[in-house]
């Protein structure tokens, strides 16, 4: 089941926002960062995905040491138990500076949408290595291994079938990819889809297993360096796919040929200097209702960024 209205969770950067972490290749040689664009780029793209159908459930900002908090991609999953009750798996981080995170989502997942939530032992940072193919059914599940791996292969055990009847694990390069949404993504429009992968990002026999896994669905095969400017990293609110300016002419003609609208946005500060393009900004909350959620926390109603640290 996917909502109506399309809502995905976000959380804007604080007023001191600044790189402390630097754990992945676009942090690690940026300049220091400028956090009142940020912000403007923050909002920019929650104006972005109202204005394309969507909504944002606005989770605030957490203390100062929890810089990577905007990036709620990895912020954990909705999910619903055989009954239909909702359920929320909390992220389990892999770096330092990002472990206090799930203390920090517990409380507002909890108290104010009243939601359930539970830990994952192994390191999982969710919806960075969850990708959904051409239907919330079928998921992707993907480790890293090398000097950048975040999530574990042994998480796929604790939350695959919580998340969806079909899914498939596959194993990647972790250098410089850190998470399967900086080389898989899939783009859909009524009963058709597109598939955009990074083939020289997965370990050796893992394509062909996602083929498999896939079928008929058309694949679009993306380079190292389109791979690194964050082509699979362009979020699709239904019919509109907010893109970074990096988007390349491959990724904008295979989710044109779906009939999607691509809008560029520029995201200098969360993206080139931080790392996190609009996919890594947000987390899909797949089957939430937007009746389900208080309104207070709704950004359509309520987008008042300067009420936040």
């Amino acid at each position: 089941m996917t909502s109506s209205t399309p809502l995905f969770l976000m959380s804007p950067p604080r007023r001191d926002w600044a790189l402390r972490g630097r754990a992945n290749f676009k942090s690690r040689s940026a300049q220091s960062v400028d956090a009142r664009l940020a912000r403007q780029e923050w909002s920019s793209l929650a104006d972005a995905i109202v204005e394309a159908g969507g909504d944002v459930v606005v989770l605030p900002p957490g203390p100062p040491e929890l810089t990577g908090l905007i990036y709620t991609a990895e912020a954990g999953e909705f999910y619903r138990s055989d009954d239909g009750s909702p359920r929320f798996l909390l992220p389990s981080m892999a770096v330092p500076h990002r472990r206090g995170e799930a203390d920090h989502i517990a409380p507002f997942v909890e108290d104010i949408l009243r939601i359930p939530a539970r830990n994952v032992q192994a390191v999982w940072e969710a919806q960075g290595d969850a990708i959904r193919m051409a239907d919330a059914d079928h998921v992707v599940h993907t480790y890293g291994q090398g000097p950048d791996g975040r999530t574990e292969e042994a998480a796929y055990g604790e939350v695959a079938d919580l998340l969806s009847p079909h899914h498939l694990q596959i194993a990647f390069r972790a250098d410089p990819w850190f998470h399967g949404n900086t080389f898989l993504q899939c783009f859909r429009r009524g009963g058709d889809a597109v598939v955009l992968v990074c083939p020289e990002a997965l370990l050796g026999g893992e394509y062909e297993r996602l083929l498999a896994f896939i079928g008929d669905v058309p694949v679009v095969e993306l380079t190292p360096e389109q791979s690194r400017g964050y082509d699979t990293n362009a979020l699709q609110v239904e019919d509109t796919v907010i893109a970074p300016h990096s988007f390349s002419d491959t990724a904008r003609a295979a989710v044109e040929g779906l009939g999607l609208e691509v809008r560029m946005l520029e995201l200098g500060e969360l993206f080139s200097k931080g790392g996190g393009a609009p996919v890594c900004l947000t987390n899909r909350l797949w089957g939430l209702e937007q009746e389900e959620v208080p309104d207070e926390v709704l950004w359509s109603p309520h987008p008042e960024i300067e009420r936040w640290p």
